[in-house]
């Protein structure tokens, strides 16, 4: 699979031109289901096997997961990293 460049802009810029066509499109979940149905539309209309259209299904729906948990290991990281940092310091504390 190719490399590619994802960022908050363009994950904000494809909702504000989801937004711009269906103001549901708000609700990260409704964003979501426009972009599912983005890609089988895209790859069901490719002039291929329907087996071959399967694995491709396939293999973006596992590109998909490894993006979220990598996204989901970063955020607890950050989390854990804000909680360790907080605290608050009274005279006499070692």
């Amino acid at each position: 699979m190719e490399q590619i460049k994802l960022s908050e802009n363009l994950i904000k810029e494809l909702q504000n031109v989801l937004v711009s066509i269906d103001h549901r499109a708000a609700d990260p979940y409704i964003m979501v289901q426009y972009l599912a149905a983005t890609m089988g539309y895209m790859v069901g209309r490719q002039d291929i096997p329907i087996s071959r259209k399967q694995e491709i299904c396939e293999e973006l729906n596992a590109f998909n997961v490894h993006v979220m948990e990598d996204i989901d290991r970063t955020i607890q990281k950050q989390q854990q990293a804000s909680q360790e940092a907080f605290g608050i310091w009274k005279p006499g504390d070692n």
